[in-house]
C-alpha cells in the first residue's frame, strides 16, 4: 500500500491548503508590479537616481540659506537623511511620502535637519520667528512657554513662503531637542545614509559652542518609479 493512503485525511486536507496558500502568494507578489529587489537596488545605484537626489539636495539647501538671511539665523551644523524603499508586494500597503493615488515599486526620500543658532536670546528669537511666518505652526506652543506641547511635543509643521516643512527649538533646562537616529533597516529599505555637515560634529558639540538652537527641517521626495501592472 501506498504511504500516501496512510495519511490521514484530514492531515492531506491541511497540506492541500498550505500548497494553495502558497501558490496564491506567489502569484500575488510576481502579480504585484514591483520588480525583483536586485532589479531596484541596480535602480537605486543609477545615474538617474543619483543625479535625482543630488538635485533635490541642492534646492534643499537653497532654501535652506534663504531662510537662515531672512530670518537671521546662523548655520552651524546639518544632517542629510536619505532613503530608498521598495513599495509593498501586497497591494494594499502604501510607501510612506508616495504621490496619493499612485502604487509604487520604488520611492526616493531625502530628509535635511538644518540647526540654528539664533542672533538674539532664543526666548526672544524663537517668537519673532513664529511671527513673521505666513502660517502659524501646528499645535505649536503660545511663545515660548517652560512646557513642551503635550499635544505634539516636537517639529511642528510650518509654511516658510515657499513649502512646508517642520520647526524644531530647544528650551533651556527643560526640552532639548535630539539628534536624528537612523531607524531600525527593513526589508524594503534598499538605501539608509546619514550625512553630517561639518562631519562629525554632534548635536551636543554645536550646542556647548552656539547655545540654544532652531531646527528647520526640510523634506522631498525625488524619485518615484510606478508599479507596472
Amino acid at each position: 500500500m501506498s504511504n500516501w493512503r496512510r495519511v490521514p485525511a484530514k492531515v492531506m486536507q491541511v497540506l492541500g491548503l498550505v500548497v494553495l496558500l502558497f501558490f496564491v502568494a506567489g502569484k500575488a507578489v510576481f502579480a504585484s508590479g514591483v520588480p525583483a529587489t536586485w532589479r531596484l537596488r541596480r535602480v537605486v545605484r543609477s545615474k538617474a537616481v543619483r543625479q535625482a537626489r543630488e538635485e533635490a539636495e541642492e534646492q534643499l539647501r537653497a532654501r535652506l540659506s534663504e531662510l537662515a538671511r531672512t530670518h537671521e539665523l546662523r548655520p552651524v551644523l546639518s544632517q542629510a537623511i536619505d532613503s530608498c524603499r521598495r513599495g509593498s508586494r501586497l497591494g494594499f500597503i502604501q510607501l510612506p511620502h508616495a504621490t496619493p493615488g499612485i502604487e509604487l515599486a520604488l520611492t526616493g526620500h531625502l530628509r535635511i535637519i538644518a540647526y540654528f543658532a539664533p542672533s538674539a536670546p532664543i526666548e526672544q528669537a524663537v517668537p519673532e520667528l513664529i511671527e513673521r511666518l505666513p502660517t502659524q505652526p501646528s499645535h505649536h506652543r503660545d511663545g515660548f512657554e517652560p512646557k513642551p506641547d503635550p499635544v505634539s511635543p516636537g517639529p511642528h509643521r510650518v509654511h516658510d513662503g515657499q513649502g512646508y516643512g517642520e520647526l524644531d527649538w530647544d528650551i533651556p533646562g527643560d526640552r532639548l531637542m535630539t539628534a536624528w537616529q537612523m531607524p531600525r533597516k527593513g526589508r524594503r529599505n534598499l538605501r539608509e545614509h546619514v550625512s553630517t555637515d561639518p562631519a562629525g560634529t554632534t548635536l551636543e558639540q554645536a550646542r556647548e559652542v552656539h547655545g540654544p538652537l532652531v531646527a528647520w527641517i526640510l523634506t522631498a521626495t525625488y524619485y518615484e518609479q510606478p508599479k507596472t501592472r
